[in-house]
């Protein structure tokens, strides 16, 4: 499991909120607990809290995020 995809999800108000925010099944958002939040829904669900006035729940400054040919495009993944 991610523990920073789980901060993010759990901060954001669970996999059933995050869902709805980026219009995907829950089922994608589980998923994304176990394999990290692919970078394309990241720089979404930031924008959708951002929306949705909710703050960012992890630390973006301590965020690494890999390079274009990195071989794992999920933050937090394993």
């Amino acid at each position: 499991m991610s523990d920073e995809a789980n901060l993010i999800i759990d901060g954001l108000g669970g996999t059933t909120a995050v869902s709805r925010m980026t219009l995907v099944p829950p089922s994608t958002v589980h998923s994304w607990r176990k394999n990290g939040i692919p970078l394309s829904r990241l720089a979404h669900l930031k924008l959708a809290a951002k929306a949705e006035g909710l703050p960012w729940p992890v630390d973006t400054d301590a965020e690494q995020v890999p390079s274009p040919d990195s071989s794992n495009k999920n933050i937090g993944g394993s």
